[in-house]
């Protein structure tokens, strides 16, 4: 698996919360802000079904407006997040008398949130593009409803990854930029010595994803923010990302 590294100076076999903690903290927050990132979906739709989106664009590029939707759930996502765990923890904590704060403040928690929210621009794009496709949200077809299940597939893949977190649906999951977030978090949280190399190809396939992910999006909001009338099919989508 390529150069290992310890995770920290105290090595998890002697306490697995060091190092179960902060992956669940991290996917907590992926999750939680991705589940709010939906609402970018219902906003784009609703906005086409109003026929708001003209008036909006008279104002700002279509660009700025898919940006603007992405960066503002996003901060509401994860304002949403910092207040439930600023009440959840402290009552942790004093529940079952753990030292949250100490398993938090560790250098590893920033890589598993680099996942978690690089995760959430890649989800978000797709959320936002997707949602400018659609008029009427109560007649989208399953093309547009399968797109919502993407980000839950890491949990489709649990069991064989906690059966085995290096072996190879982990490795595969761990590459594929769609299941990326979801299954690093799990394996980070699961091995007591995290692969250095596997966390940076997978970081830099993560990150070339949302580069993509958003240059696609960008292409499909800003035909389909001003077509009224239907929803887009998949042919339809397919002819705006390559004119």
């Amino acid at each position: 698996n390529g150069e290992e590294a310890e995770n920290g100076a105290d090595t998890a076999e002697d306490d697995p919360l060091k190092r179960i903690i902060p992956g669940v903290f991290a996917g907590l927050i992926l999750f939680s802000v991705i589940i709010t990132g939906t609402m970018i979906f219902q906003s784009a739709s609703q906005e086409k079904k109003d026929k708001l989106s003209e008036t909006i664009l008279s104002s700002i590029t279509p660009t700025e407006l898919m940006q603007g939707k992405i960066v503002g759930y996003f901060v509401l996502g994860l304002v949403q997040v910092l207040i439930w765990f600023a009440i959840a923890i402290p009552i942790v904590m004093w529940r079952f008398d753990l030292p949250l704060i100490e398993y938090l403040l560790v250098p590893e928690l920033l890589i598993l949130l680099f996942y978690a929210l690089a995760g959430y621009l890649m989800f978000a794009a797709l959320f936002v593009g997707l949602g400018a496709t659609v008029e009427d949200l109560s007649t989208s077809g399953n093309f547009q409803g399968v797109v919502f299940m993407i980000p839950w597939i890491p949990f489709m893949l649990f069991g064989p990854i906690m059966s085995n977190p290096e072996g190879t649906v982990a490795l595969i999951g761990s590459y594929v930029p769609l299941t990326t977030p979801g299954v690093m978090l799990l394996r980070l949280s699961l091995l007591d010595e995290w692969s250095w190399v596997e966390i940076l190809i997978s970081a830099a396939s993560l990150i070339v994803a949302i580069w993509l992910f958003m240059k696609l999006a960008g292409k499909i909001f800003k035909t389909g923010i001003l077509m009224y009338g239907k929803n887009a099919t998949p042919k339809e989508i397919w002819k705006w990302l390559w004119h």
